[in-house]
């Protein structure tokens, strides 16, 4: 009996997911890009849960969840995050101040400092020499010696007293 030859057998492809399914994931993900874009855009949680159909609850989980998972890396995502809302500020801070209100020209002046923080052209560390050391410490002074009073000479007598003289 002659042997057959079996084909090698291919791994089996995974079905495609079902249509319904793709649709919600895709749904839900594009919420989450709307919900991160008006937070960029400085658009407070109640205003988005609003726009969304969603409790503030909701809306701040998604958030929570986002950070979580590392969709949006805090650290990193945190720089772009604030330059996109300077960015538009200082828009709105330079029509305001294009349009006559001299007010805003502080704003721009302060939002343009913020903004080139964030860039990395903030104020340039001044290079300060280390403070000097202090002068050593003068020694205390030395204690004033005691007076001493003299001791009283020996009580003599005259008589003891002899003159090399009279020796």
């Amino acid at each position: 009996m002659p042997k057959t030859r079996k084909k090698p057998s291919r791994p089996a492809e995974p079905p495609p997911p079902p249509p319904r399914r793709t649709a919600m994931r895709r749904a839900t993900a594009e919420r989450k890009l709307r919900i991160l874009e008006r937070l960029t855009a400085g658009v407070s949680v109640p205003h988005i849960a609003r726009t969304e159909d969603l409790t503030i609850r909701r809306v701040r989980q998604i958030i929570a969840e986002m950070l979580a998972s590392r969709e949006v890396d805090p650290p990193a995502g945190f720089v772009p995050l604030q330059i996109a809302r300077l960015s538009d500020a200082m828009q709105v801070a330079h029509t305001m101040m294009m349009e006559g209100d001299l007010k805003a020209m502080d704003r721009v002046i302060r939002l343009a400092g913020e903004l080139d923080r964030y860039h990395g052209y903030g104020r340039a560390a001044i290079a300060v020499a280390p403070a000097p050391a202090p002068p050593p410490r003068l020694a205390a002074p030395a204690p004033a010696p005691a007076l001493q009073l003299a001791k009283p000479a020996p009580e003599t007598d005259e008589a003891e007293i002899s003159h090399p003289a009279t020796r």
